[in-house]
């Protein structure tokens, strides 16, 4: 079943260039950046009603967007439909001889599984398939300041970890540390040292930005965050405002 519209997808040849228009021109929020492995693509989502934007720029000569690009110039690329149930969807198209593109489905961005239907079958729009695990759905598009969060970031390749303070096309603001040095810091806070070595202001141009994630529990799996509270009984928040 059709959920929802759940994004239109926009191709560009660089983000940096585009993001400004979407997200200072009419004021969109970005949401989050991530880079797709399976499809050679960085993207970049801004929330819009109970839709999105996404900007897709490629990361290899010879991928879909980069083929896209060189035929058709940037522009609209796809539009994506959320369903309850992919492999339902796409039985139900293959039964009415509709051709799917690449045959079955694939891993997508933010964990969902995605398909395309090829524009022939419907007169020359790329439709895309996607179906999230429901914490997905609830969590997507839902990057705010003050969330923590994970950077993941390229050339040369690094993870931070902290408190989320601004995510515009410029860039990435957060307070925090190198993701290696997070267990370290704990410590020193549970030791009660004097001069902790903890967050910092620190500013990632999007240029470098590979993916910025939420950081939340999955499962059995705490996030960091929820790490950090159980073994020093105060919250990030807490230490960093020094209550």
């Amino acid at each position: 079943m059709i959920l929802r519209i759940d994004h239109v997808g926009i191709a560009v040849r660089k983000l940096s260039e585009r993001l400004p228009f979407w997200s200072e021109a009419l004021g969109l929020t970005v949401s989050g950046v991530e880079t797709v492995e399976s499809e050679r693509v960085r993207v970049a989502f801004l929330p819009a009603g109970g839709s999105r934007v996404e900007l897709l720029e490629s990361t290899a000569s010879d991928s879909a967007i980069a083929r896209h690009l060189e035929k058709r110039g940037e522009g609209l690329h796809h539009l994506t439909f959320e369903v309850d149930d992919l492999e339902g969807v796409l039985a139900r198209l293959r039964a009415r001889e509709v051709e799917i593109v690449g045959h079955d489905a694939r891993p997508g961005a933010e964990g969902s599984r995605v398909a395309f239907v090829h524009p022939r079958a419907t007169g020359g729009v790329l439709v895309e398939l996607v179906q999230r695990s429901r914490s997905e759905a609830v969590q997507s598009g839902l990057i705010d300041p003050g969330s923590t969060v994970l950077v993941y970031l390229r050339e040369p390749q690094e993870k931070l970890w902290g408190i989320l303070r601004r995510l515009d096309s410029s860039g990435v603001s957060i307070e925090g540390i190198d993701l290696g040095s997070f267990d370290d810091w704990i410590a020193q806070i549970e030791r009660e040292e004097e001069d902790v070595v903890g967050p910092s202001i620190l500013f990632v141009p999007m240029g470098r930005v590979e993916r910025v994630l939420l950081d939340r529990s999955s499962g059995q799996l705490l996030s960091l965050a929820d790490r950090f509270e159980q073994r020093t009984g105060r919250t990030v928040q807490q230490v960093l405002e020094g209550s």
